[in-house]
């Protein structure tokens, strides 16, 4: 198959189910639809209130999780239009697809974080040490209970990630009469599969990046392969467009992390200077010196004219290697991020050893502990509650009580209630845990422990 042939069906807008509104009916193409449905969502709007790096920052300057996706999907809309432009030129894609890849990526990159819990990746430590733990406890029902699971459903929750969450987010969770979340176009659902594998087949050290973690749930594995198959990616195979959505996220939490880490005084000019020494950013740095830009004086504005700069030299050297290496990309042989291999690559690596002072301050070290603490803390008491449940427990119970804060329908509280099926069981209970915002979920904690007031 050629690459233009391939390229069209890698852009399917078919759905699961046929859609309510017709697509193209008001002028937007299938993908602005897409954009449409999941922006004006709860899941979205809980971002605001979820960790980048500075969790419970009081500083409204610093980003959350919301903010950091705009970006993302503000730069993953640049990639987007950069490369449809050199596909156009070379005839590898119709004109009447013209806006399809960047209108697929940017709300790829409104959502790439959407399945995230709160706390950031210490979040996810959490519900994974969690469930590693209740597979040795032989006494509690709750770990009798999560015995009886599979194997894959098992490393479901032992390797618990933002990314599997955020897919089964798009596809399971939110409210459809056809049960199937958004109901979004195979393209997109494709694109944000950043790491193609199920819990079994992946988190392997294997030599393929792409497989050192997962992208989706035994619950969505069905899902997942029709979606592939309508798209023509082989097993194991990324999407095109992933790559890009991958570079948007690095270059968004290179550039903005950093930005935000300075407005906080973590970051000095001397960390800038000693570490960009000998790189692209060095001769930018001296550039705005040259300029009459002063850190000293004027800090933000000094930030905001480098972070411009190199975001405008990655984004340009991403589509560059991306539109050279297309190829490899279309057949599924490229195993590199794209900016490891670009010409940024010696500037991405700076930015990952500047991150890493954000991220050993001693604030955000605090905060994750006790989002730890928390996240274990409600993981136990919800699955005790739901596990310890007797058949004759009346409605007015403990473990009842605790159950209906977990549901918001009926027929949840049923299977919470039933009898069998506890991957189901354990699965909702980490929707809602995962769900949550960071200050939910703290609020909540110093409710049940006593630790503060009642709403």
């Amino acid at each position: 198959m050629d690459l233009k042939r391939k390229f069209e069906k890698m852009l399917s807008a078919n759905r699961f189910f046929n859609s309510e509104t017709a697509d193209g009916a008001d002028g937007r193409n299938p993908f602005e639809n897409d954009y449409s449905r999941v922006v004006l969502s709860s899941y979205v709007r809980r971002l605001q209130d979820k960790a980048q790096v500075f969790p419970l920052a009081q500083n409204d300057f610093v980003r959350t999780r919301l903010t950091h996706s705009m970006e993302v999907s503000c730069f993953a809309k640049g990639l987007g239009l950069g490369v449809e432009k050199f596909l156009l030129s070379r005839g590898l894609l119709d004109e009447r697809r013209r806006d399809h890849i960047p209108s697929i990526l940017e709300t790829a990159g409104l959502v790439h974080d959407i399945g995230n819990p709160p706390f950031g990746h210490f979040g996810e430590e959490s519900v994974r040490n969690f469930f590693r733990k209740t597979k040795t406890d032989a006494a509690s029902e709750t770990g009798k209970a999560y015995r009886t699971l599979t194997p894959c459903q098992q490393a479901d929750f032992e390797n618990f990630d933002g990314n599997a969450q955020g897919f089964r987010v798009l596809k399971s969770l939110a409210p459809n009469r056809h049960g199937n979340s958004f109901n979004l176009t195979f393209a997109l659902l494709g694109t944000v599969v950043k790491y193609p594998f199920s819990s079994i087949d992946g988190n392997k050290k294997t030599g393929n990046p792409f497989q050192k973690k997962f992208g989706y749930f035994c619950s969505e594995r069905e899902a997942y392969q029709k979606i592939t198959a309508e798209l023509g990616l082989a097993a194991g195979q990324r999407h095109p467009l992933t790559y890009l959505v991958e570079s948007a996220d690095d270059i968004a939490y290179s550039v903005c992390d950093i930005e935000d880490g300075c407005k906080l005084d973590l970051i000095r000019l001397e960390d800038l200077r000693e570490k960009f020494k000998g790189t692209d950013g060095e001769t930018e740095l001296q550039k705005l010196i040259e300029k009459g830009y002063s850190f000293d004086d004027d800090k933000e504005l000094f930030v905001q004219q480098f972070r411009i700069a190199m975001q405008s030299k990655m984004i340009r050297d991403v589509v560059k290697t991306f539109c050279g290496n297309i190829e490899s990309i279309a057949n599924g042989d490229f195993q590199r991020d794209l900016l490891s291999v670009s010409d940024s690559a010696a500037i991405r690596e700076v930015f990952k050893v500047l991150g890493d002072i954000n991220f050993s301050h001693k604030s955000v070290l605090k905060r994750e502990l006790l989002g730890g603490t928390v996240i274990t803390y409600l993981l136990n008491i919800l699955t005790d509650a739901v596990f310890s449940l007797s058949p004759d427990e009346k409605g007015t119970s403990k473990n009842n009580k605790i159950i209906s804060l977990i549901c918001s329908k009926k027929k949840d509280a049923e299977i919470l209630k039933s009898a069998g099926n506890a991957y189901e069981k354990f699965q909702k209970i980490v929707d809602y845990v995962s769900g949550m915002t960071d200050s939910f979920a703290l609020r909540m904690y110093q409710e049940f422990t006593g630790k503060g007031g009642f709403e």
